[in-house]
């Protein structure tokens, strides 16, 4: 049985997603998003009126791609805001990039059964070693799921009358990479059983890559931050890149100080739309920046 793996975007504390037995009722292509009254009342507050239902589009936050689950309100769908993937995000609904939504829609028929849970500890076995996969955990998760995970693996452990390295599994639990990790081999491995190392290649190209426009004096920006780390810069920068629609930002560098600017906007009006969805969906404070005159 293949499986295939996703990142995702998953609700706040606030609005969490649900845990438990669902499944596929229904599913659309370019979907219309009918606008929930809390979500409606929350945008209010925030001087962002929503309307009532938005047709498919780049303004549309269900993306292209959306699962209807069996659970009233809550879906499995795309999204215009990539950079909100593999945070709580959501609203509850479960959130994935384009590319990722696409392939799961195509291969999800209806009544298709879901179970979603919350794992962050997960051990399992394959070809004699023992992997475990670590996730950053949910603040409210505690430290039960943890202690679960410790006793698998000290049952592992007395079965196989072998010690396990618990030093590396406590750094590996730190670290928290959300891939399987190797900890422990059951039998000795022969050199038959040396799987073929794969060297795999990074595209040229990254799926989904904003392009951002040259810089033009003529136009207008909008400032978003001055900061001293770059990398700081860097990834404010690339998460105001990937707010949907698009809005274009940079990483202009000067001795420690680095600043991000979100344009070329071809006026003021655009400019100040900009301004106004950072200050709303990322709570930036954005300062707006006149075209230089020509003397």
């Amino acid at each position: 049985m293949a499986v295939s793996t996703y990142p995702l975007g998953v609700g706040t504390t606030e609005r969490p997603s649900p845990m438990g037995q669902m499944h596929v009722v229904r599913k659309m292509f370019r979907p219309t998003w009918h606008v929930p009254a809390s979500i409606a009342e929350d945008h209010r507050k925030k001087g962002d009126p929503l309307p009532a239902k938005v047709p498919p589009g780049l303004l549309n936050p269900l993306g292209e791609h959306a699962l209807y689950l069996s659970k009233s309100d809550y879906l499995i769908h795309g999204t215009n805001k990539p950079a909100s993937i593999g945070l709580r995000a959501t609203n509850g609904c479960i959130r994935l990039y384009p590319e990722d939504i696409k392939r799961l829609f195509e291969n999800t028929p209806v009544k298709t059964p879901v179970s979603i849970v919350n794992q962050p500890y997960l051990v399992g076995q394959r070809d004699g070693v023992v992997y475990i996969e670590v996730h950053t955990p949910f603040e409210e998760t505690g430290t039960a799921e943890l202690q679960k995970t410790y006793a698998k693996l000290r049952n592992i452990e007395k079965k196989s009358g072998r010690a396990l390295d618990w030093k590396k599994i406590k750094e590996i639990v730190a670290e928290s990479r959300g891939i399987p990790v190797p900890i422990f081999e059951i039998r000795q491995e022969s050199e038959k059983d040396v799987a073929e190392t794969i060297q795999l290649k990074h595209p040229d190209k990254l799926y989904g890559k904003p392009e951002i426009p040259e810089l033009k004096t003529d136009a207008w920006y909008v400032l978003a931050a001055t900061v001293r780390a770059k990398v700081d810069a860097l990834r404010l920068a690339a998460i105001i890149n990937h707010q949907g629609p698009q809005i274009p930002a940079r990483v202009l560098s000067k001795s420690d100080s680095h600043r991000v600017l979100a344009g070329p906007f071809n006026n003021m009006s655009e400019a100040k739309d900009a301004a106004k969805r950072l200050k709303i969906d990322l709570e930036i404070d954005g300062i707006l920046v006149e075209p230089i005159k020509e003397r």
